[in-house]
């Protein structure tokens, strides 16, 4: 287990106070077709290559492109992040407009890749000078442009942050440097109000990229590193206690990394965990020669106020390596497959950040861990098992694992937590038929629409929103059983839909405060390319579980 590294300190300054520095590039974030005057009157040299760039048919790596030029006469590094228009194909018909959820996740995709690229080339320091049209002069006067300001400022933040927690140098033996000290550099005044809101801004941009570096460690940890016993350790990092696999109580883990308004618990083995129960976790789990793991993370803030303190639980899958079981996949299809645990590291990240920021909102994260191997114990197809509510699945494909653990967490969930809304996040179907960087989400009733929406706002982590399970009737008469309470997969097959249809078996209540979100699309060969890769999401989730503070 390696310990987070710390030590990123944020900074910001007008212009007039930049120093020049051989051993600390500056960044200058430039846009497709839009000149910046006031840029360009300071580095020159930056305008003539983004006007080079703008000639070019396609934009690659090259858009992140290091160069020095000589000022004072001291060389110095520049960096041009140059931001495509998200509509460059149709950018005669389509205007820049600043206000555009996909302009945002460029300037996030191609300030972590500036990161990463810095880091490669054995920098420590940095200055991200902002483009002239993102002065925070006026913020006082134009709540708009605050807005407007504010978001960018967290986003630059955000992508810095992730990206020192990017590569797992712990299994290299030639390491990257982290970045130590960056300046955000703005072009304008500064003064009482202006510090603030850029502190203000800068503070959430840090947690929140530091809570997804967390998470895209996580994930991209090597299986062989992160099975279920040892994923808790790298997780809340200390070891699990030496405890017999037949116990069906709680134990509880003390000595981790987070605050004490953080308790963690957990149950351990596949028989301790069917004596408790959770018949389902426990199948999924019995071919494996590692152990499952049931963990609970409960965060209670620290508030003082008189307004009612509201409840989330945040369910997480967690198969920290997907063989298909005994319905085994291809070795094309266990590409990334030790991804499969990326709703658990996002459940976990999103409580890390939530104690983080103080948010004064109860959390608690079930993640169910388990290994869903080929082995003499593995179950069957047609095998019949009982769910934590009593209600017997018939399985029909080993392979369809992820909603049978996330069933179990969920109606454990509704008998013993009673929350004021419950988030699962998992990885239950590919996204390759519908773009590279979007989640897939369905809601329990048309009230949670509004917050979906605004959380993807915020994040700037874009949705396909599922129809509605009245909408999907058919979908959820298929699941019904013959020998059965429950199909865990319907005859049609209806991948994109099955998942989110079976889970809403186990809430208690038709239309419950319920918000599923499908992670697929981490899977993607170029899901990185488009700032999708491991990681995303989180913030989706974070901001559905800030509208109940």
């Amino acid at each position: 287990m390696t310990e987070e590294k710390k030590g990123l300190e944020f900074y910001f300054q007008p212009f007039a106070a930049l120093e020049y520095h051989t051993d600390a590039p500056i960044l200058c974030i430039v846009f497709e077709d839009q000149p910046d005057l006031i840029l360009t009157k300071a580095f020159p040299e930056v305008e003539a290559l983004r006007l080079r760039f703008d000639m070019m048919d396609k934009h690659g790596e090259e858009t992140v492109t290091l160069f020095n030029v000589v000022r004072k006469e001291v060389i110095i590094p520049l960096v041009i992040i140059y931001i495509r228009n998200p509509w460059r194909r149709r950018r005669n018909a389509e205007k820049w407009n600043v206000d555009n959820i996909n302009l945002y996740r460029e300037v996030w995709e191609r300030t972590y890749f500036a990161a990463n690229h810095l880091r490669m080339h054995k920098y420590d320091k940095a200055f991200f000078l902002l483009p002239s049209r993102f002065q925070p002069d006026n913020i006082k006067r134009d709540r708009l442009q605050e807005r407007r300001l504010e978001k960018f400022v967290r986003t630059l933040a955000e992508a810095i942050a992730a990206a020192n927690h990017h590569s797992l140098d712990e299994f290299k033996q030639r390491k990257d440097p982290q970045l130590s000290a960056v300046t955000l550099t703005f072009f304008g005044v500064g003064g009482r109000e202006v510090d603030e809101f850029f502190r203000r801004s800068i503070i959430e941009g840090q947690a929140i990229g530091d809570a997804v570096g967390y998470t895209r460690r996580l994930i991209m940890l090597p299986p062989n590193k992160k099975y279920p016993t040892r994923y808790v350790e790298e997780a809340v990092g200390v070891k699990l206690r030496n405890i017999a696999d037949t116990s069906k109580a709680w134990h509880k883990l003390s000595g981790h990394k987070f605050s004490s308004r953080i308790k963690v618990s957990y149950l351990y083995g596949r028989k301790g965990i069917e004596r408790f129960g959770l018949g389902l976790v426990a199948a999924v789990g019995q071919g494996s020669v590692h152990q499952p793991v049931f963990l609970k993370m409960h965060y209670r803030p620290k508030t003082d106020r008189q307004k009612v303190v509201k409840k989330v639980v945040i369910v997480g899958k967690g198969v920290t390596y997907d063989t298909g079981g005994l319905s085994l996949k291809s070795n094309d299809d266990q590409k990334k497959i030790h991804y499969d645990m990326a709703g658990a590291a996002t459940a976990i990240g999103v409580l890390k950040l939530a104690e983080a920021m103080n948010l004064p909102v109860e959390i608690i994260a079930l993640t169910p861990l388990v290994e869903n191997a080929i082995g003499h114990n593995a179950t069957q197809r047609h095998a019949i098992v009982k769910a934590y509510n009593g209600k017997t699945v018939e399985i029909i494909d080993p392979d369809a694992e992820g909603r049978l653990i996330m069933a179990d967490a969920i109606a454990y969930a509704e008998q013993h937590l009673r929350a004021d809304c419950t988030i699962s996040v998992s990885t239950l179907s590919a996204m390759d038929d519908f773009g590279p960087d979007l989640l897939k989400v369905g809601l329990g009733n048309s009230r949670m629409e509004k917050k979906a929406k605004r959380a993807e706002w915020d994040s700037c982590e874009k949705m396909l929103l599922l129809p509605r399970i009245e909408h999907l009737n058919w979908v959820d008469n298929e699941h019904a059983g013959d020998v059965s309470d429950l199909l865990q997969e319907p005859v049609g097959v209806y991948s994109h839909t099955a998942g989110f249809t079976f889970l809403s078996d186990f809430f208690v209540y038709a239309e419950p405060e319920w918000v599923f979100v499908d992670l697929g699309t981490v899977f993607e060969d170029d899901a990185d390319d488009y700032g999708a890769g491991p990681g995303f999401g989180l913030k989706f989730v974070w901001h559905i579980v800030k509208q109940y503070a």
